[in-house]
């Protein structure tokens, strides 16, 4: 009379349960939507100019004696730097 019958003890595993399933689902989906991005990132903005094509600019500036020597190896080193 007074102990629990097995009928007590599931009724209350599943009044239990219940909860922390849907517990279990929230937290999923709350997880799946936050990693997913919200909006598509931009496309990366196209170079002004290929290293190559800088490069050749540069060396026609140094034909046409616009620059020298110098000038010529450190803006050399900042395209190629750029990588």
């Amino acid at each position: 009379m007074g102990g629990f019958s097995i009928w007590h003890w599931l009724v209350l595993l599943v009044v239990l349960a219940f909860p922390l399933l849907i517990g279990v689902v929230v937290w999923l989906a709350i997880r799946a939507q936050r990693r997913r991005p919200a909006v598509a990132p931009p496309p990366p903005l196209p170079a002004a100019a290929s290293m190559e094509q800088r490069l050749r600019a540069l060396e026609q500036l140094k034909a046409q004696g616009l620059i020298d020597g110098a000038e010529y190896a450190r803006r050399r080193a900042q395209i190629l730097d750029a990588l």
